[in-house]
């Protein structure tokens, strides 16, 4: 989907994490940690009873027994469209509330084969919109004419529609 996987934006970033440790994490508990993949092999180790060190990950040990709520302020993402389609480096960090995103090729349009590739109905459905419908073709242009600074405030714009990057 245009915006999700294989990009920087948040739904491409966002998943879900579930953990299942009878009597040290109660059931249905909810947390909106900072939690990034390079997190999880530290924490197993933790878990485990070993040492960690070396890794760029931190062990989210703490938070998921209730002792932290944090460990983590910011959290770092990077895609590079490869083999996905032509090399479109985008690099981003966010913390709970902002999305700073950097596309380092701003004037080249992006491509991502599995979606974009002539033959997929759903992004031929939303171009073909497009040329009837004002909002549907704004969304393809940005889809695939990125400025280089993006910076969204997901407490107002979750859906990280409204680039505030000029608005001083």
């Amino acid at each position: 989907m245009p915006f999700g996987k294989w990009t920087c934006y948040r739904y491409g970033q966002s998943s879900a994490m579930i953990v299942r440790y009878p009597g040290k994490v109660p059931a249905g508990v909810h947390s909106d940690a900072l939690v990034q993949y390079e997190d999880i092999l530290p924490t197993l180790i933790d878990l485990a009873g070993g040492h960690v060190e070396g890794l760029d990950g931190i062990s989210q040990l703490d938070v998921f027994l209730g002792k932290e709520s944090d460990k983590r302020q910011w959290v770092y993402g990077m895609h590079n469209n490869n083999p996905e389609g032509p090399i479109y480096p985008i690099r981003s960090i966010q913390d709970k509330r902002y999305k700073l995103i950097e596309n380092l090729t701003p004037d080249s349009a992006y491509y991502e084969k599995h979606m974009m590739n002539e033959g997929n109905n759903m992004w031929q459905s939303w171009i073909t919109t497009g040329k009837s419908n004002d909002y549907a073709q704004w969304l393809v242009d940005r889809f695939v004419k990125r400025p280089a600074i993006e910076f969204y405030d997901h407490e107002t714009d979750p859906w990280e529609l409204n680039n505030l990057a000029n608005d001083p």
